[in-house]
């Protein structure tokens, strides 16, 4: 089958690696234009398009509907599968490839509709998220399933491992609804338990020090890698790397307060006390935890805000 693939992000590797080894065709992927990244705002293209472009393999970038619409136009894919491609699919365009369209969401829908699903699943502490392959209709994720399938969350796992182990298991069964695709009925899904996962802000990536530190791990596992954990000390801002409870003496008492214990950059929470691996100052370099407290000069009283 002639496919085209949507999506502007690396999750969606093993997806189209899948699909490379099967016995359907990639006409294109599909993903987002180029934009400005990093401090000096050059206009670059996304991961998944730099690895698209290394593998020489078909790649459009539609900035608009019209775009989108031309493309699909002249590749004229039967179906086309999107993974984590960021755009809502205008309904014009639904009903343009002989199959539509189908989303690889993870999570089991209707639970944690959204941008965000996996980030979601980790900050509530749930023990168990999933995959979803569904049909796209007008909806924010609310089209009819022809599969799902529940995955358990590992007490480590972070966003990244998670994605990648949810991306891993859903290739085969993603292949299977293709294979099927047109033979099967898609089932709707039910009205009851939905949930939403919109997309998660900076500020949400904010430590507050008064919060338990089962909390503040979560949010560490959940948001570590995008957009990142940070904090504020002296008024700046600070991003944190590797947060992990300690059980070692120190003197803090107050939600925030820090000092060095051994060699370790420690921090109070609301019921416990967890230590810093790494940080990034503003406008410095990656360190260790404990070179910046060196170099704060850190006295009685410091803590982050």
């Amino acid at each position: 089958m002639q496919l085209s693939v949507a999506s502007s992000s690396l999750v969606s590797l093993p997806i189209i690696e899948a699909i490379l080894e099967s016995d359907h065709v990639i006409g294109s992927i599909i993903t987002n234009p180029d934009k400005p990244t990093g401090r000096g705002k050059k206009i670059e293209p996304n991961d998944l398009a730099k690895w698209a472009e290394a593998k020489g393999l078909p790649l459009a970038k539609p900035g608009d509907t019209s775009e989108l619409n031309r493309h699909l136009l002249d590749v004229q894919p039967q179906l086309i599968v999107t993974v984590a491609y960021g755009r809502l699919i205008p309904v014009e365009l639904l009903h343009g490839p002989r199959f539509g369209w189908i989303n690889l969401h993870f999570s089991v829908l209707p639970k944690l509709r959204g941008a965000a699903p996996v980030q979601w699943a980790i900050l509530n502490g749930d023990r168990t998220t999933g995959y979803t392959i569904f049909k796209l209709d007008k909806g924010m994720d609310t089209g009819p399933v022809y599969l799902s399938k529940e995955v358990n969350i590992g007490e480590s796992d972070t966003t990244p491992i998670l994605l990648e182990k949810l991306g891993r298991l859903a290739a085969p069964d993603l292949l299977d609804v293709i294979s099927t695709i047109g033979k099967t009925r898609a089932t709707p899904q039910p009205l009851s338990g939905v949930s939403l996962a919109p997309k998660i802000s900076k500020d949400m990536a904010r430590i507050n020090w008064s919060s338990d530190t089962e909390t503040i791990l979560r949010q560490n596992r959940a948001l570590s890698d995008n957009p990142g954990i940070w904090s504020t000390f002296n008024g700046e801002r600070i991003a944190l790397y590797g947060i992990e409870e300690v059980l070692l003496s120190n003197s803090l008492k107050a939600a925030g307060d820090i000092e060095v214990v051994e060699n370790k950059l420690l921090v109070r929470t609301g019921d416990s006390v967890v230590a810093i691996d790494e940080v990034i100052p503003a406008g410095k370099k990656r360190m260790s935890a404990e070179d910046f407290a060196r170099g704060a000069r850190l006295a009685a009283g410091s803590k982050f805000e």
